[in-house]
């Protein structure tokens, strides 16, 4: 099920040139995208990420992400990106460790699907967040 904020939300982003696509496998949707990485520590510029949309996403927030393997980090795996695996489009999808701060969860009004993306991307760019590798 695609939920109708999420399906807004992903049109504003392709009208702004953001290329990103949601996925609906088993009744759970996805937000496909990609983001940019720091070389190094991680072996490629973007990585292409799965946001789990949940079906009440007009009144329920997000939270992590799915990396898509494979990857490197530091030429080894990541020790966040160490939850189960799901297979989209012929691919398999890695759940990562990555919340935002304590007191700072996602809120509807505020944050949307973009604004987790920024915060997806955060992972990679090595920001100090509290599930960071430091």
């Amino acid at each position: 099920m695609k939920p109708d904020a999420a399906k807004r939300e992903v049109e504003e982003l392709r009208q702004r040139g953001t290329i990103i696509d949601l996925v609906d496998l088993n009744g759970q949707c996805y937000a496909l995208t990609a983001v940019e990485a720091a070389v190094p520590p991680w072996d490629s510029e973007t990585y292409e990420v799965a946001i789990a949309v949940p079906a009440a996403y007009d009144n329920a927030g997000l939270d992590g992400f799915y990396l898509r393997l494979p990857y490197k980090w530091n030429d080894k795996d990541h020790p966040r990106v160490n939850g189960s695996v799901i297979d989209i489009k012929s691919a398999q999808w890695k759940l990562v460790s990555w919340h935002y701060a304590d007191g700072k969860s996602w809120k509807r009004g505020q944050d949307c699907l973009e604004t987790h993306i920024i915060h997806c991307k955060g992972f990679f760019m090595h920001r100090g967040a509290r599930n960071d590798y430091r």
